[in-house]
């Protein structure tokens, strides 16, 4: 992968923030799926792939 550079000076108040605002978007995407990857620990300790589900009370049969 090759980069190329273009100065700052060389370049139009619109391709600066469209620059930016392309490097941020980038950051930010990195940002939220880094934190979607991480295991995260539900109210009860449990992980979200161990969490169980169960009823509150038991049905009677008469």
């Amino acid at each position: 992968m090759t980069a190329e550079f273009t100065l700052p000076e060389s370049m139009s108040p619109r391709e600066r923030a469209a620059e930016i605002t392309t490097i941020l978007a980038a950051a930010i995407m990195r940002t939220q799926l880094a934190e979607a990857a991480k295991p995260r620990e539900s109210a009860l300790g449990f992980l979200d792939d161990q969490r169980v589900h169960t009823t509150p009370y038991q049905e009677e049969r008469l």
